[in-house]
């Protein structure tokens, strides 16, 4: 009986801590999110582009990252970890599931609010296995800003 009390008390701790985690990676996206924003709009596009490539700071953080789409031409014009995005129309890029993932970005940008979260499959960059990413966007002057993370 002991032992049963133990096992599901760690494996809820374990549990728990997965939700903590999946908290903290969306406040942490949620906040670089608002600072892009802001930052974006006091220092114009091309300054807020070099900005969002220094690896290490306000805006790239590990795993955390921007990449911006053109509203108008629906073309990347800036990704963090893959310039050579860059210039390229996405909008038939389909996730395992066959779901539209630039197309369901645009629609929430589009949205009254001009911001909240996709969510879709994807795969991992250091796992190389499918996993559910959540993305969250925003509008900032011209553009679509993006970041996500793994869950």
């Amino acid at each position: 009986m002991f032992k049963k009390l133990i096992l599901s008390g760690i494996v809820f701790l374990l549990f728990a801590t997965g939700f903590a985690s999946a908290d903290e990676k969306k406040q942490t996206v949620l906040s670089m999110m608002d600072a892009a924003v802001k930052h974006y709009q006091n220092v114009g596009r091309e300054q807020a582009f070099k900005d969002f490539s220094v690896k290490g700071g306000d805006f790239y953080k590990g795993e955390f990252y921007i990449a911006a789409y053109s509203m108008a031409k629906h073309t990347n014009e800036f990704h963090a970890v893959n310039p050579k995005l860059v210039g390229k129309n996405l909008m038939k890029l389909k996730d395992t599931d066959g779901k539209l993932v630039l197309i369901e970005l645009y629609k929430v940008a589009n949205s009254a609010s001009g911001k909240g979260w996709v969510d879709y499959k994807w795969p991992h960059p250091v796992t190389k296995k499918i996993a559910q990413k959540q993305t969250y966007v925003a509008l900032a002057g011209e553009d679509l800003l993006m970041i996500g993370y793994y869950e």
